[in-house]
């Protein structure tokens, strides 16, 4: 089975501003996030898709295979949908940028149901873990509910009291027909009051697994996070 990493980068992020070149340990976290996928070793491909000549000239001094966004995009995942035919796979996992502790072990599980996916139901694999309910009450921190088979029903930013909590890890993994189908589908009303995209895979009826995995992953998504990262390293 041919998989492929596909890093989208922009440059102007909302609640950390130009995140992707912020330094963790002197190394820019775009640089961090892709050389933490290379070693896994899992991948025929690790490949940065950005929409920004600044992140362009980083990429290029360490020597990292990257794509610049020929249209604008709102997601992600729709940036790395532009570049999908460049590439002959089978699976391409979309891994923001701003995870750069991702574990291998994670990766692995999420190829390993798509290995057992025999018949091809399955469209899109991402990961979950639990947490608690002060983590949930922020709202940079997305939360998922699932079905009785780990499939995703619902996402959002909002808090809502409830047992058990899961916090979506900003992990993608595609069939290369499906992220087609993704480029191709304009934004939910919903998906853009809540800024994730993952609501537009479950309102158009992907077949949306969901893989609990045991930790949380140290996500960078505000300047806490970021001086939690900083320290994590030390």
């Amino acid at each position: 089975m041919s998989i492929i990493a596909l890093i989208p980068a922009r440059l102007e992020s909302t609640r950390l501003e130009r995140k992707m070149l912020k330094k963790i340990g002197g190394i820019p976290l775009i640089v961090r996030t892709f050389t933490n996928l290379l070693n896994f070793n899992i991948f025929s491909e690790v490949v940065v898709i950005t929409d920004s000549l600044e992140i362009s000239k980083v990429l290029d001094k360490y020597s990292i295979k990257h794509f610049i966004s020929k249209k604008k995009h709102k997601t992600g995942t729709d940036r790395i949908a532009e570049f999908i035919d460049n590439f002959d796979c089978e699976i391409a996992i979309n891994i923001q940028g701003d995870e750069p502790f991702l574990k291998k072990k994670q990766i692995e599980k999420i190829v390993k149901v798509f290995e057992n996916d025999n018949k091809n139901k399955i469209d899109v694999v991402s990961l979950i873990t639990k947490i608690d309910s002060f983590t949930a009450k922020k709202s940079s921190v997305v939360k998922v509910k699932i079905d009785e088979n780990q499939y995703a029903l619902k996402f959002t930013r909002k808090y809502k009291k409830c047992n058990t909590f899961f916090k979506h890890i900003g992990v993608y993994a595609f069939r290369k027909s499906a992220l087609k189908r993704f480029g191709s589908i304009a934004q939910t009303l919903n998906e853009k009051k809540e800024k994730i995209e993952a609501i537009r895979i479950v309102e158009n009826n992907f077949k949306f697994k969901m893989i609990q995995v045991s930790g949380e992953t140290l996500s960078i998504d505000t300047q806490s996070d970021l001086e939690d990262a900083r320290s994590f390293l030390k």
